[in-house]
């Protein structure tokens, strides 16, 4: 009797510690992606929120919100939103049987899909991506936004 008391006292605690197996879900991953204190990765994050529309594929724009992206065409969106981080190296399987060079805050990784972008270039009006994986250079310009 007492084992079964036991038994059923750890079973409770088990499913009620138990986490939500989704990652991207956890309050914990939700706060680490927007708080690095890395003065590279905050200037980047910055200068990556707004829309920025395609120099080569008309009418195809991409959209960073905090730590989301968003890519649309003809304005009807194209997947789902996806989270990323700025990091080093591709941080999913991109990439992984491949010899690539880390560089300090230089990769869009994203965290729910197998996918990675190479900053070849960001400054406040230009945006230009390496899509890890594929050849050819993504290139973007700043949508203008009026200010209030």
């Amino acid at each position: 009797m007492k084992n079964l008391i036991i038994l059923t006292l750890v079973t409770f605690i088990a499913i009620s510690c138990k986490s939500d197996n989704d990652p991207l879900n956890s309050e914990t991953t939700q706060a680490s992606r927007s708080t690095s204190q890395d003065p590279l990765v905050i200037n980047t994050m910055k200068l990556l929120q707004g829309t920025w529309n395609s120099r080569d594929e008309k009418n195809v724009s991409i959209t960073f919100k905090d730590n989301t992206r968003v890519e649309k065409r003809d304005g009807n969106t194209l997947g789902k939103m996806r989270y990323f981080q700025i990091a080093d190296q591709c941080n999913n399987a991109t990439v992984k049987n491949e010899k690539i060079v880390r560089v300090r805050s230089r990769f869009i990784s994203m965290l729910d899909i197998d996918m990675c972008y190479f900053i070849k270039r960001i400054s406040k009006k230009e945006l230009v991506l390496t899509y890890m994986g594929r050849k050819g250079d993504l290139r973007y310009v700043k949508e203008h936004t009026p200010s209030k």
